[in-house]
């Protein structure tokens, strides 16, 4: 079988993902964070998504603010020091859209089930917590050898998942120059795969360190080049987390949730709904800010 090149824009990899779908969402926290991909899908306000991240913030944070969000699954939001909750996810939930309640290795193990083909995956971790009484979906199981009780985790399946990592070639084999996370667990969950990238470099190039390759084609439908595409988020080996931004954030959402949406909104407009791509959106920040960002990153 022949390979393809399956390089294509924002608004193109914008446009794979429809109403309703259940997105999955790669980085861990502050860090790679598919948002050049995410800014694309704001301007067009998909509607009743069911979001699905490990430990998340402020890019599923907005989601929740702009009304996208129907189901939110994900153990953590927040941007730690600078905002130990989300602004939207701590005012709203439970009003505006529901929480699947979940811990990691809850969510770890829905992936796995699902990457096994299993029709449902043992954990002993919440045993004894509240989240097997707050979720419908987990169900309590004996131990066929005589152990302890266990919890039953369905498989977790996504239409598409977001993933942000450094380098690809354009067949879509892509290498994260450090840590993975959950990426190549979420990608094997999904039924469409979406990685953006830093660069795109050639397939000598990843041949030269095989090692690095932490997703194959196989797995990739679409590649996007993004430079600075995580920004506000860090990436690694590239840029640090630009916290003077996320405090901006932080200030707005909270007077949102308040009940004074007028500064999100300005928000809004000038980094999301103005921008017509990614480059517009990389101006309004500066570039002299984001250099500094990648100073002993």
């Amino acid at each position: 079988m022949s390979r393809h090149k399956v390089v294509i824009s924002l608004p193109e990899a914008a446009a794979m993902i429809k109403d309703g779908d259940r997105v999955g969402i790669g980085g861990f926290v502050t860090t790679n964070k598919p948002l050049g991909i995410l800014r694309e899908i704001m301007r067009l306000r998909r509607q009743d998504l069911t979001v699905v991240a490990p430990p998340s913030s402020m890019e599923v944070d907005l989601l929740l603010g702009l009304g996208m969000v129907r189901k939110l699954i994900t153990p953590y939001l927040g941007a730690e020091a600078i905002a130990p909750l989300g602004p939207f996810h701590s005012g709203w939930a439970g009003k505006h859209f529901a929480i699947e309640e979940t811990d990691l290795g809850t969510l770890v193990a829905g992936l796995r089930a699902y990457a096994l083909a299993l029709p449902f995956m043992p954990t002993r971790g919440i045993v004894g917590t509240s989240i097997a009484s707050l979720n419908p979906t987990l169900r309590p199981v004996e131990d066929p050898f005589g152990g302890p009780p266990l919890i039953a985790v369905p498989p977790l399946e996504m239409d598409v998942v977001l993933i942000h990592a450094s380098q690809a070639d354009c067949y879509g084999n892509v290498q994260h120059l450090g840590a993975v996370f959950l990426d190549p667990l979420l990608a094997q969950a999904g039924k469409k795969v979406i990685v953006q990238v830093e660069k795109i470099v050639s397939s000598e190039e990843i041949r030269r360190n095989p090692g690095n390759t932490t997703l194959a084609c196989e797995f990739v439908d679409a590649v996007v080049l993004a430079p600075y595409g995580a920004h506000p988020m860090a990436s690694q080996n590239y840029y640090r987390v630009d916290a003077d931004f996320l405090n901006e954030y932080v200030r707005v959402a909270k007077a949102c949730v308040k009940g004074q949406p007028e500064q999100f909104e300005e928000f809004v407009a000038r980094y999301i709904d103005a921008p017509a791509g990614l480059s517009e959106y990389l101006e309004r920040v500066g570039l002299e800010r984001l250099f500094a960002l990648g100073e002993g990153a």
